[in-house]
């Protein structure tokens, strides 16, 4: 019968090279990011410093140094419009009541999640994938129409709201950005308040 020793003998040696590379890794040089000065003028260039801060750049950590800047505006424009609908979900049901013969029968954000069905999230998640791939799309130069009466300004402006002059632009932007980091800061209250109805004064009719 074939011994199980050589076997062994291959996993440990496996087990000890790929011990000695994270080691390797560990002690190899971090990734050298862009110098501090250059990142904040390119965040002063771009639309978000206000009052809030002093009217100057707000990057206590030097965090945009490892990333694009672009790319950084726009997973916080992402974020901070997804957590508008979702304080708005949030809120809604238990301030207006919920939508009568629906098969969501409590007013708990959290406990709802349980109660959506599976078919529901397929299509929503189906669809906010079409969004998503079609927007890049449209970013990238390639055959996307844009969700609105006047393309060539933005992706998704169906009341065509979006200003056409570049002041007001601008001045839209900043508007989105401070209701977008607003929404996420209350989203994040509103979870605390859930889980420790104590934690957050102000909430103690919400669930």
């Amino acid at each position: 019968r074939p011994s199980i020793f050589p076997k062994l003998n291959k996993m440990i040696r496996g087990v000890i090279v790929a011990l000695a590379c994270a080691a390797a890794w560990g002690f190899a040089p971090a990734p050298v990011g862009r110098a501090t000065v250059a990142v904040q003028g390119d965040l002063a260039s771009m639309p978000g410093v206000s009052v809030e801060t002093g009217n100057k750049v707000f990057d206590p950590l030097n965090l945009a140094q490892w990333r694009d800047v672009d790319d950084l505006r726009k997973s916080e424009l992402a974020n901070g419009r997804s957590a508008m609908l979702a304080v708005v979900g949030w809120v809604f049901p238990q301030v207006f009541g919920l939508w009568p013969g629906g098969s969501i029968t409590t007013t708990d954000p959290v406990e709802a999640i349980t109660k959506v069905e599976p078919i529901a999230w397929a299509q929503m998640i189906l669809f906010c994938g079409c969004l998503e791939a079609a927007k890049a799309n449209y970013e990238a130069g390639k055959d996307a129409a844009p969700i609105g009466p006047s393309p060539g300004s933005t992706f998704f402006d169906p009341a065509s709201i979006y200003p056409k002059d570049a002041a007001g632009q601008e001045e839209m932007q900043l508007k989105e950005l401070k209701n977008g980091r607003m929404a996420m800061i209350a989203f994040a209250g509103l979870v605390v308040h859930h889980f420790n109805p104590a934690a957050v004064p102000g909430l103690g009719g919400l669930k």
